[in-house]
């Protein structure tokens, strides 16, 4: 079950006396913990989507989603017209949102991770040109390569969590390559075959627009 704050359990409590799906808010993800989110009404929606604001997409659409649904089984208990009014809101913040996300296909936003060991496997390449290290993969390795648990991990002095840390910084190094038509594999030995500087950066961030292929370049590392 989720950690939540007092407003999320008091609307997880009503719904819990309905019988929905024996409280469990998160399904699959119940293991994971989301804070501050909840449903009460407009405002409190607008907080939820505002708290997962650069967490990634995916996961932003399955809290969303499920308080959605959560948020209109309750509308259908209520009496009080107040209390309507104001989850009606909430349904129609959450529901905006949605639209928006399916409309857009907003799902391809999302920066899959690529396994640790495949990363780990790059420190290799990255070194060779010299890149900065970040710090992701020694949180991903902190983390037993399970990326669920960067969304509850900080980044030191950032006041952020890791899997936010990482979509911030990946988006402008994935527009360049988007943008300027970058070269995605050197041509040349000895690197030939293997990914190029900047699609190295993008890697020790743990995600590659190419996964398939970078996971079956590796045994060429041994060239360096």
């Amino acid at each position: 079950m989720p950690k939540v704050t007092s407003d999320l359990k008091k609307e997880l409590s009503e719904s819990r006396k309905n019988g929905w799906n024996n409280g469990n808010l998160f399904g699959a993800e119940s293991t994971e913990s989301f804070s501050g989110g909840g449903f009460k009404d407009k405002a409190k929606a607008e907080e939820t989507i505002k708290l997962l604001e650069d967490k990634d997409v995916t996961y932003q659409y399955h809290v969303i989603n499920t308080m959605y649904n959560r948020a209109k089984v309750i509308l259908k208990r209520t009496k009080d017209p107040e209390k309507v009014k104001n989850l009606n809101e909430a349904v129609d913040t959450f529901e905006e949102w949605i639209n928006d996300y399916k409309g857009h296909s907003r799902h391809k936003e999302n920066f899959g991770y690529l396994p640790v060991d495949v990363v780990e496997a790059y420190q290799k390449l990255a070194s060779h040109y010299r890149i900065p290290e970040n710090g992701f993969l020694s949180a991903y390795q902190e983390a037993q390569g399970d990326y669920k648990k960067l969304r509850n991990k900080s980044v030191p002095k950032l006041g952020i969590t890791w899997d936010v840390h990482r979509n911030r910084s990946l988006r402008p190094l994935d527009g360049k390559i988007k943008e300027n038509d970058v070269v995605m594999y050197e041509t040349t030995d000895p690197l030939s075959g293997l990914p190029s500087k900047l699609h190295t950066e993008v890697i020790m961030w743990g995600y590659s627009p190419d996964p398939t292929k970078v996971k079956k370049s590796v045994n060429l590392l041994d060239k360096i």
